[in-house]
């Protein structure tokens, strides 16, 4: 019989693995295909071939290479599927615009939860710099997950990062089911930048909430609150540097700080410089 404790946690069924088939898409599949696994999820396996006006001078046989090329790279990719008995599609697109793309893919397959590489090449590589990420994150009805070149997620280390405003709830609420389902998770990190003393105060008393909440959760975990008056995404770096955790979680719009981080540049700098996968809630 499950707890109530399992059942609060979120039931993934369909993930949806973004990949542009080059090495900085590596660490995203590796977690797609755990993902999968763990959850005993399907797996949709999406690559953007991008429309260029050039391809109408160089002919229709380099797309049809790319095709070939990108196709070969997927099949490896279904058949690690595959042999951890998880069910996987592979779909190949062409579009100038890879945020309709996956939209699309999302809604039309009901997906849980988007997997993808922090940089990339063609189509991809304009997806996951800048205000594009946000509008990707906006637009999908579900988490993001970004994930660095060649990064595994151990799984025992998480930073939240929070405003108090209703969209970083779903950030907490994320944070609060996983400390609820993953036994082996050994620490976390709540944290809330301020923008001066006058909002110090509320956002100590932010993460203080928060921390209580988790430790409801979880007695076993090291929970540390921190509050701090400076820019949003230096102060997350540094702690997800210093704690070398394994995801910073964050939600898809703020108020304050975490307004400016997850809306334009600042977004762009948070996954750029980021040492670990961010999770972006919905």
């Amino acid at each position: 019989m499950e707890t109530s404790q399992t059942q609060m946690v979120p039931f993934v069924e369909r993930i949806l693995l973004a990949t542009d088939c080059s090495v900085f898409s590596e660490g995203a599949e590796q977690e797609a295909i755990f993902f999968a696994q763990a959850c005993n999820a399907e797996l949709t396996i999406l690559h953007i071939i991008e429309d260029n006006p050039e391809f109408s001078t160089i002919g229709h046989e380099t797309v049809r290479e790319m095709e070939v090329a990108a196709r070969d790279h997927l099949e490896k990719i279904h058949k690690m599927a595959e042999n951890e008995d998880i069910k996987a599609e592979i779909v190949i697109r062409h579009s100038d615009d890879p945020v309709e793309v996956i939209n699309d893919e999302v809604l039309k397959r009901k997906i849980d939860i988007v997997i993808t590489g922090r940089r990339g090449r063609r189509g991809l590589k304009k997806l996951l710099m800048g205000v594009v990420t946000e509008k990707v994150a906006s637009m999908v009805p579900c988490k993001t997950l970004i994930v660095p070149k060649d990064f595994v997620i151990e799984g025992e280390g998480v930073l939240l990062a929070t405003d108090g405003s209703a969209h970083s709830e779903h950030a907490e609420n994320e944070a609060i089911n996983m400390v609820s389902r993953c036994d082996y998770l050994k620490y976390i990190c709540v944290l809330s930048a301020a923008e001066n003393e006058t909002s110090l105060e509320e956002a100590k008393k932010r993460v203080q909430r928060i921390s209580q909440s988790l430790r409801v959760k979880n007695k076993k975990i090291a929970i540390e609150s921190v509050a701090e008056i400076g820019d949003p995404c230096d102060l997350i770096v540094r702690k997800a540097r210093e704690k070398k955790v394994d995801v910073i979680i964050v939600g898809t719009h703020g108020r304050t700080g975490l307004h400016r981080m997850l809306m334009g540049s600042v977004c762009s700098q948070l996954i750029a410089v980021s040492p670990c996968s961010v999770l972006i809630t919905k």
